[in-house]
């Protein structure tokens, strides 16, 4: 029997996250449904990919490789689907925070320039839907590193605010410097990304209070005083009632970009890229 596509797609999910709950959240399936997929494709090809415990996952030397082959292909063959079916619809992702003005700008001049249309698509996964195919391009905060089958470029850099309960006892400062941070406990989006306690020294790193799953979550348990949060500027252009953000003076700065694929990207993507790196115009070539 030969492995099927939506089974493969999933097996890529879970080798990014490693963690079978995540990557079923990610893919929207159960979790049996995503460990049913990923034995099915275990029968198909003959081979284990995957070791599993109760608390972690790891690839066997099958898994790996198969994921590196995949990779490659799964994108190519996403184009090639795309380019009959949605040419002129570019799918931009977006994790837990889209800064309006520049999503604006891009997505206005890219209709004015080529008649085509952005369909803006939220994943609450750290790369915006990229590395499974589900997005074509995306902006995303970032200072995570990146995976070989993706690239991204810079947009732009931006500073962080720190987010508490309006009851907490921070709430009453207006700016504050980044070394008072550590004395109080975090709440960290595990998945999509805020500031974990590595942003600190060795030694003089905050504990973390609780994780969560995403940015819905991480707003409301700052907002109900489980901890503070830090994120970008841009949190302010979408406030929280329960929620104070704060200036921190000496902030480390975060990086706002675009991710791509590696291989075969969209052409209303390059167009962006191009655009974004200053060597055109959202009208310029599409091939």
């Amino acid at each position: 029997m030969d492995p099927g596509l939506r089974d493969l797609r999933l097996f890529m999910a879970l080798a990014e996250e490693q963690h079978f709950t995540r990557a079923a959240a990610l893919e929207g399936v159960s979790q049996p449904a995503l460990t049913r997929a990923v034995a099915r494709l275990e029968r198909s090809l003959g081979a284990r990919l995957v070791d599993r415990t109760t608390r972690s996952v790891t690839l066997t030397t099958a898994g790996e490789r198969l994921r590196g082959d995949l990779a490659a292909v799964l994108p190519r063959l996403d184009a090639a689907l795309r380019a009959v079916k949605e040419a002129d619809v570019l799918r931009l992702g977006f994790t837990w925070l889209l800064p309006s003005e520049l999503a604006r700008h891009l997505i206005d001049g890219l209709a004015a320039a080529t008649g085509s249309q952005v369909q803006l698509v939220r994943r609450d996964d750290r790369w915006g839907g990229v590395a499974d195919g589900s997005t074509d391009a995306a902006i995303v905060y970032g200072g995570t590193g990146t995976i070989p089958s993706l690239r991204t470029v810079e947009l732009a850099t931006e500073a962080r605010v720190v987010a508490v309960a309006r009851d907490h006892p921070l709430a009453r400062r207006r700016r504050l410097r980044w070394a008072e941070l550590a004395a109080y406990p975090l709440v960290v989006n595990a998945v999509s990304g805020t500031v974990g306690p590595e942003m600190w020294p060795a030694g003089e790193r905050p504990a973390v209070a609780v994780s969560s799953r995403n940015y819905d979550e991480w707003i409301e348990m700052v907002a109900a005083g489980r901890g503070i949060g830090v994120l970008p500027a841009a949190a302010r252009e979408h406030p929280h009632p329960g929620v104070r953000y704060i200036a921190v003076a000496d902030s480390p700065e975060v990086s706002l970009e675009l991710v791509l694929p590696a291989h075969a990207t969209h052409p209303l993507a390059q167009a962006i890229e191009r655009y974004v790196r200053g060597a055109g115009d959202l009208g310029g070539p599409r091939g």
